[in-house]
């Protein structure tokens, strides 16, 4: 695979001469970040187009929706081999093939293709509706409930899951370990020893999987896995744990995050709510901007690959940069009048799912499951009002998550 690239010592000194803002921007530790972390994030367009940040082990911030596309689309140029840039300590984890760069990560992606495909996504929507059903139905019994852990969690864990070979009776205990990066920092696991421990944990489940469905194979991931070649070889078991892994994660908690602000969102917006019943087209316009406004991964990583002249800024080989897909969802350039949220706008040219070759594989799968909980929930639930938010904070790590979202069904009593 790939060779590690070596950190450069001297970029703080480089962005002074250069004349770049310097700024302690600070995902990780900031508390602010866990107060209103997309707020945050927008916020830091006020530094410019590229800005240098001292936290952790320091990166360059990229906020232009041009800048960030064209970043993301050349792999030459760009690795993206380390994904928590803006950690002190970051975990040792490899992801593929998300951490691969050519010509290993487009052998993989071809390979993993088939799994996430439009087919594919097809025969999981009406796994989807019904998952939506049940929970709606659930929550109007009860009259409320914590969007988050009883709706956003669920409906991927149980529409996915089985797919990849894991039992649905423990989807509580692995949602809970895939959502770990984001409640550990450098302040509470300081070595990364929970980390580790949850990964450890995923792993051994599919490490039973795989050994159970080399015996016996079925109509699943694991299985499918095991079947594949790259260069004529078979997988390895590390490459087919390594995989699942990714997909797991990939496919779990980003979208619940995605799902949740949407529904912080909706739920303030009595007419917008009446339009998804009425003008039932409207719903996928109204997915699309909750995507650009609510990214479940509004920062991503890359990895300068050899020195270059960035737009005047000297860049040279290792210097880390986080790209800020959040602000360049709301590039002025781009969106009008970006902080209104608009299902009617057109085109759709938001950064929601990355861009270039990492683009996120799994945004069918996350469109459908999104389109599905707002076409099946209304149908049942058309009015609902957001409760105490007193415990409400968020966990950040690449990903962004509401740690609760009261929900109460009906309309909120008259003031």
């Amino acid at each position: 695979m790939n060779q590690a690239i070596v950190a450069s010592a001297d970029a703080e000194a480089r962005a002074r001469a250069a004349g770049v803002p310097i700024v302690d921007f600070d995902p990780e530790s900031d508390p602010a970040f866990k107060a209103d972390p997309l707020g945050m994030i927008l916020a830091a367009q006020r530094y410019g187009d590229v800005f240098y940040s001292t936290a952790a082990r320091g990166f360059w911030v990229v906020t232009r929706h041009e800048l960030c596309r064209m970043i993301s689309q050349d792999l030459e140029a760009y690795s993206n081999r380390e994904t928590f840039t803006f950690y002190r300590n970051p975990p040792p984890i490899f992801h593929i093939p998300a951490n691969l760069d050519p010509p290993d990560h487009g052998k993989i992606r071809r390979l993993i293709g088939p799994l996430l495909s439009a087919a594919v996504v097809r025969k999981l929507e009406e796994r989807a509706r019904a998952s939506v059903a049940k929970i709606a139905e659930e929550v109007i019994a009860r009259g409320h409930c914590d969007f988050m852990a009883d709706v956003a969690l669920r409906i991927p864990a149980e529409v996915f899951l089985e797919h990849m070979g894991l039992p649905l009776d423990r989807a509580d205990e692995i949602t809970a370990t895939r959502l770990l990066p984001g409640k550990l920092n450098a302040s509470n696991d300081p070595d990364g020893t929970q980390l580790a421990a949850a990964v450890a944990a995923v792993r051994e489940m599919f490490e039973e999987v795989v050994a159970e469905r080399r015996r016996r194979p079925a109509d699943d991931i694991p299985s499918y896995l095991l079947s594949q070649t790259v260069d004529g070889k078979p997988l390895t078991d590390e490459e087919v744990l390594q995989l699942c892994h990714t997909l797991l994660g990939t496919s779990l908690g980003t979208t619940a995050s995605t799902m949740t602000f949407m529904f912080q969102r909706l739920a303030g917006e009595p007419e917008l709510r009446r339009s998804i019943n009425e003008t039932p087209e409207i719903v996928k316009g109204l997915v699309e901007e909750a995507l650009r406004c609510y990214p479940a991964i509004p920062m991503v990583s890359r990895t300068v690959r050899s020195d270059r002249d960035f737009h005047g800024i000297p860049w040279k080989e290792g210097d880390r940069l986080v790209l800020l897909l959040s602000a360049a969802n709301a590039d002025l350039d781009v969106f009008p009048e970006p902080n209104q949220f608009d299902p009617d706008r057109r085109p759709v040219r938001h950064l929601g799912f990355g861009a270039g070759p990492h683009r996120c594989a799994g945004s069918l799968l996350a469109q459908m499951e999104l389109r599905v909980l707002v076409e099946e929930w209304h149908r049942r639930i058309p009015d609902y009002y957001v409760g105490d938010l007193s415990e409400l904070t968020h966990e950040v790590s690449v990903a962004v998550r509401m740690t609760t979202l009261p929900l109460v069904v009906g309309a909120p009593a008259a003031q």
